[in-house]
C-alpha cells in the first residue's frame, strides 16, 4: 500500500526502506503527515493501517493524556501526594519517599525506585497496593528509572478520581473525537488497567492521536487537552543518564521522551513510534518489528531530511513493500501427510500432523483441544486458533501467562535449501514473528519466536516420534 504526495521523491523513501531493512528494522506501517495533509502512506504486504496492534510503552503518552484531561479539570494536579490519593492502599509504617511521592514524581519517572517494578506487581491481589509496598532506593523526584509499573499508578490515578477504567474515560474524552473505534487495553491481574503498556491501536489511529498532539491538544477544532498541560508533559524533566544514544539522554516529560533534534514522542518497544516535530509541523509515526530504535530515529530524520524533491517513479517501491515480507514459492509445493507424539513443552502440545498439497496445513493437539493453521506457498494466509504459552512477547507482560489465547496470524511457508521447512507465522496484532523450523529427517521442530532481530523463547519439541 503506497501513497506519496507532490512533491515527495520515491527514490528516496526507497533507500529510507531499503536501509532500515538492511539494518534489521523492519518497518510494517509509515506515516509522515506535515501540516494537514499526508506526504506519505506506505504499508508492507501483509499489514494495513487500520489493524490495532499492541503498542507496549507508546501507551504511556496516552495514559498521560488521560492525566492531562483530568489536571485540566482540576481533579488531580502535578502536585496530588499518591498519600493522600490513596490512602486506603497505603503501608502501616509509611517511609518518608512514600509520603513525599507525587504525580510529577511518577510522571516523570522518579518514582524513588532503582528499576520498573512491574514484575513485582503485575500479578498482586491489589496492584496498586502492591506498588507501594515495594522498597525505594532513592528520594521520590530526585533519580530516573523507566519504570511500566509508575505509569500503572498514573493510569490508576485517573480510575480513582473519574471513576471509570482508564480506555471508558479515553473512549468518551479522546478516542471518539478521534474517530477511533473503542481499544483493547490489558489489565493486571486485578482488573486494573496496566496503563504504561497493553494498549492496541493502529497505525491511522496513533496518526490522528500525533495530529492532535501537533495541534498542541485540539483535533477537528475541538480541544482534547490544555495546551499547558502539552507543553508541560513534553518538556525535560528527567534523565536517564545511563542510556547513551543521544534520544534518550535528551530528557524525558511525562510520559513522552523528548527528541535530540527537536519535538518530542512516545515510543513503544519493537519500534512504534508517534514522534511530533513542531518546527516543521510535521508528525511520523511508524509500526515495526525492529530491533535497533535508536537507529530508527536516526533514519526517520535521514528521511525526513531527504523525502522531498523531483518526483520519480514509484513503482520500484511500489512492488518492494508488496514483496519484501513474502517467503519464497516452492514450484513443486509441499505434497505429505506426517504425523508425530511431540515431547513435552509449555505450549502443551502433544500431537503435531503436518499434511497437505501445495498448502501446508498444522494441525496440533492439546489437552485444551485440536488448532490448525494453513500455511500458503509464496504468499500469505491469514489464520486464527488458540493455544497456550506460545506467543512472541515480553513473558511476564503477556495477558495472562499459562491461559489460552486467540493468535491471529499470516502464514506462510517455504523449503530451504537444506531440506528444512521453514514456516513464517507474523502476529497480525502484535509486532513479532515467529518462525518455526521443521526437520523431518531429525524430527525435530525449533521454534523461534522473533521480535524484529531478537529471539524472545524458543521450543525445542524434540524427540518427535512417528506414528504407525
Amino acid at each position: 500500500m503506497l501513497y506519496l504526495a507532490k512533491g515527495v521523491n520515491a527514490e528516496n523513501v526507497e533507500k529510507y526502506v531499503k536501509e532500515s531493512a538492511a539494518n534489521g528494522i523492519n518497518i510494517r506501517a509509515l506515516q509522515v503527515i506535515k501540516g494537514k495533509e499526508p506526504m506519505i502512506r506506505l504499508a508492507f504486504a501483509p499489514y494495513d493501517f487500520e489493524t490495532p496492534m499492541h503498542l507496549y510503552s507508546l501507551s504511556k503518552s496516552f495514559t498521560s493524556t488521560a492525566v492531562g484531561i483530568c489536571i485540566d479539570e482540576g481533579l488531580l494536579s502535578p502536585s496530588t501526594k499518591m498519600c493522600e490519593l490513596f490512602a486506603d492502599k497505603m503501608p502501616e509504617n509509611m517511609s518518608e519517599g512514600l509520603k513525599a511521592l507525587t504525580l510529577h514524581d511518577l510522571l516523570s519517572m522518579q518514582s524513588g525506585h532503582s528499576a520498573c517494578v512491574l514484575r513485582d506487581i503485575r500479578w498482586a491481589d491489589d496492584t496498586v497496593k502492591a506498588f507501594f509496598e515495594q522498597e525505594m532506593q532513592h528520594t521520590p523526584g530526585t533519580t530516573f528509572a523507566y519504570s511500566t509499573a509508575a505509569t500503572c499508578v498514573c493510569a490508576a490515578s485517573v480510575e480513582r478520581v473519574t471513576g471509570k477504567k482508564l480506555v471508558d474515560f479515553l473512549d468518551e474524552r479522546l478516542f471518539q473525537k478521534l474517530g477511533i473505534e473503542k481499544p483493547t487495553w490489558w489489565e493486571c491481574r486485578d482488573g486494573q488497567t496496566l496503563g504504561g503498556t497493553g494498549l492496541h491501536l493502529s497505525s491511522d489511529s496513533i496518526t490522528k492521536f500525533g495530529v492532535m498532539l501537533k495541534n498542541k491538544g485540539t483535533y477537528n477544532g475541538e480541544r482534547i487537552v490544555s495546551e499547558e498541560y502539552l507543553a508541560m508533559a513534553t518538556r525535560h524533566h528527567s534523565i536517564d543518564l545511563n542510556n547513551g544514544s543521544p534520544d534518550w539522554t535528551a530528557g524525558y516529560g511525562y510520559q513522552f521522551w523528548i527528541n535530540d533534534r527537536e519535538g518530542y514522542r512516545g515510543d513503544g518497544a519493537f519500534g512504534q513510534l508517534c514522534m511530533i516535530m513542531p518546527s516543521i509541523d510535521t508528525v511520523v509515526t511508524v509500526m515495526g518489528e525492529v530491533g535497533n530504535m535508536a537507529l530508527e530515529v536516526e533514519l526517520v530524520y535521514k528521511l525526513l531530511d531527504t523525502m522531498y524533491g523531483s518526483e520519480t517513479d514509484s513503482s520500484s517501491l511500489s512492488e518492494y513493500l508488496d514483496t519484501a515480507y513474502m517467503t519464497k514459492k516452492n514450484e513443486s509445493g509441499f505434497n505429505n501427510d506426517v504425523s508425530f507424539t511431540v515431547a513435552e513443552n509449555r505450549a502443551e502440545i502433544e500431537k503435531l500432523r503436518i499434511f497437505g498439497e501445495n498448502l501446508l496445513h498444522v494441525e496440533m493437539t492439546a489437552p485444551y483441544g485440536k488448532k490448525e493453521f494453513v500455511c500458503g506457498n509464496g504468499e500469505y494466509i491469514l489464520n486464527h486458533y488458540y493455544a497456550k504459552n506460545i506467543t512472541p512477547s515480553i513473558t511476564f507482560l503477556d495477558p495472562a501467562v499459562d491461559t489460552v489465547e486467540r493468535h491471529s496470524v499470516f502464514a506462510a511457508y517455504e523449503i530451504l535449501e537444506d531440506g528444512r521447512i521453514l514456516i513464517t507465522l507474523r502476529h497480525k496484532n502484535t509486532c513479532h514473528v515467529q518462525r518455526w523450523y521443521v526437520d523431518l529427517t531429525e524430527n525435530k521442530i525449533d521454534i523461534k519466536l522473533h521480535a524484529g532481530d531478537m529471539i524472545c523463547n524458543r521450543f525445542e519439541l524434540t524427540p518427535i516420534k512417528s506414528e504407525e
